[in-house]
């Protein structure tokens, strides 16, 4: 995709940008108690992991503290991944109604319109003072991080990103394919919680199947241990491959249901 292409896209995602933060503006109190309830949340959860440092010494071979890392790393994939493609929850109702035979006959990519074209704004303010809170969080815990063990980290952040990317462009042509995501959203959402804990304290075949099927383990728990210094259950090397693998395999499933797309009128 060349640089004019780029530009094109990006202009195309600031109208349908405005246009969100418009309807936005439209539900205000609605969203003002969904953001109030976020809050209240991460509070909580906030709470349940210093109850815990307080009280246990150890988990699963983890400090209390690398644990919180694993926690806060969770936080921040997740509610990114939140912001930019939220529009994927409302996909299953663009396919039977029609919507989708309207997006494919616009000059622009199919895939970029329903990935990215409903961004969550409250998330997104959720973004900034989670952020600040985490990284304050970090810095009041015993850890040795090093230079290299936090480059490590940033870069496996952004893989972790475009796995999140890829499980999202997966549930879409599920959607393609059988006009329902709920079932495939949720079970997401589902195993994407259990990365808030490092996914070697699960048995075998649920371990293998977090890091390599539905592979949040890859997002979540590989960048956390490089990042504390503790031997990573994959390299980063082994991570980044996989993550770019995943994206690409993502893509051509996406491509493979287009092909098998009738149209709402079928």
């Amino acid at each position: 995709m060349n640089l004019k292409r780029l530009k094109t896209h990006f202009k195309v995602w600031r109208i349908l940008a405005s246009n969100v933060l418009q309807q936005t503006f439209v539900n205000r109190w609605t969203n003002s108690l969904f953001f109030t309830g976020k809050v209240i949340r991460f509070a909580m959860s906030l709470l349940v992991l210093f109850l815990i440092r307080e009280t246990i010494d150890t988990f699963a071979g983890y400090t209390t503290d690398e644990m919180i890392v694993f926690f806060l790393t969770y936080q921040f994939i997740d509610l990114m991944s939140q912001v930019f493609f939220r529009g994927v929850y409302m996909f299953s109702q663009q396919v039977r109604r029609g919507e989708l035979d309207f997006l494919l006959a616009k000059p622009v990519n199919t895939l970029f319109q329903t990935l990215t074209g409903h961004p969550d704004f409250n998330d997104a303010v959720f973004v900034i003072p989670t952020t600040v809170i985490s990284i304050w969080i970090a810095l009041q815990l015993e850890l040795t991080i090093t230079v290299a063990s936090l480059a490590w980290y940033l870069l496996l952040l952004a893989n972790a990103f475009l796995i999140a990317a890829a499980l999202h462009i997966i549930i879409l042509a599920i959607g393609i394919l059988t006009t329902e995501i709920d079932g495939a959203t949720w079970l997401y959402r589902d195993l994407m919680d259990m990365a808030r804990f490092p996914v070697t304290i699960y048995l075998e075949p649920i371990r293998l199947a977090l890091f390599f099927l539905v592979p949040v383990g890859m997002m979540i728990t590989i960048p956390s241990q490089i990042l504390i210094n503790q031997p990573p259950t994959y390299t980063g090397v082994m991570a980044s491959f996989f993550g770019i693998g995943f994206f690409t395999f993502s893509l051509w499933l996406w491509n493979w249901s287009l092909k098998r797309y009738s149209s709402a009128s079928s």
